[in-house]
């Protein structure tokens, strides 16, 4: 039986689908209606405003997309310096500094929106390149577009052909869509109850996660 990467592992890509939606919940209930997470919506609202002559509005989905790229290029500079990193797996530290985002991020007022959206949009970027599979197959934790499609290909394919690593693949991403909604669940709820400091339970489930690379492979 092939041992995966705790990385990798099914419990981590969980916490980490769960954080993504909640992320995305997080911004828009609670942060000026951006979505953190889906670049692509932003990119067609920033042109929206920008066709309305609305410019100042635009920037405020600016702000993410450029912050999205920020950390995914963080990502790459921690990646690129792993040798010269003993202590801890070169994940740990992106992990690490997910969490202290997090916690900085319930501490802004919403005078600081912007601020909070760059923030948590180059979290999403730091996990989406930091953690792209799940056992061997790729998927986006922090977004769900290309795990619908893929997922119902893998599906398709998996039941004409009785393949069962690619039935096994689709439901990898049918249930990673569905941790993902959940989390955007908890964070409509527990946004009402905790406003700016719900996102502290996003940086509970990253601390999970932290500890859980301590191991090198799944059970």
């Amino acid at each position: 039986m092939k041992k995966w990467q705790i990385s990798e592992s099914i419990m981590v890509g969980i916490f980490l689908a769960l954080s993504g939606g909640f992320m995305d919940a997080y911004s828009y209930i609670n942060r000026g209606k951006v979505f953190a997470n889906a670049e692509t919506g932003n990119i067609i609202l920033m042109a929206l405003k920008v066709c309305e002559g609305k410019f100042f509005e635009a920037v405020n989905y600016l702000i993410p997309i450029v912050s999205f790229a920020v950390g995914v290029g963080i990502c790459e500079i921690i990646k690129y310096r792993k040798e010269r990193i003993n202590m801890v797996h070169w994940r740990q530290i992106l992990v690490l500094l997910e969490i202290c985002a997090f916690i900085v991020v319930g501490f802004l007022p919403q005078e600081m929106n912007r601020v909070a959206n760059s923030i948590i949009s180059m979290i999403s970027g730091i996990q989406f390149a930091t953690f792209p599979k799940i056992r061997g197959t790729a998927i986006a934790t922090t977004m769900c577009t290309g795990n619908l499609k893929n997922g119902t290909q893998n599906l398709y394919h998996g039941i004409k052909s009785g393949d069962k690593d690619a039935i096994e693949k689709g439901l990898y991403y049918y249930v990673c869509i569905s941790v993902f909604i959940l989390g955007t669940a908890i964070g409509y709820f527990t946004v009402k109850f905790m406003a700016e400091k719900a996102i502290l339970l996003a940086a509970l489930a990253m601390i999970n996660i932290f500890i859980m690379m301590f191991k090198e492979f799944e059970d």
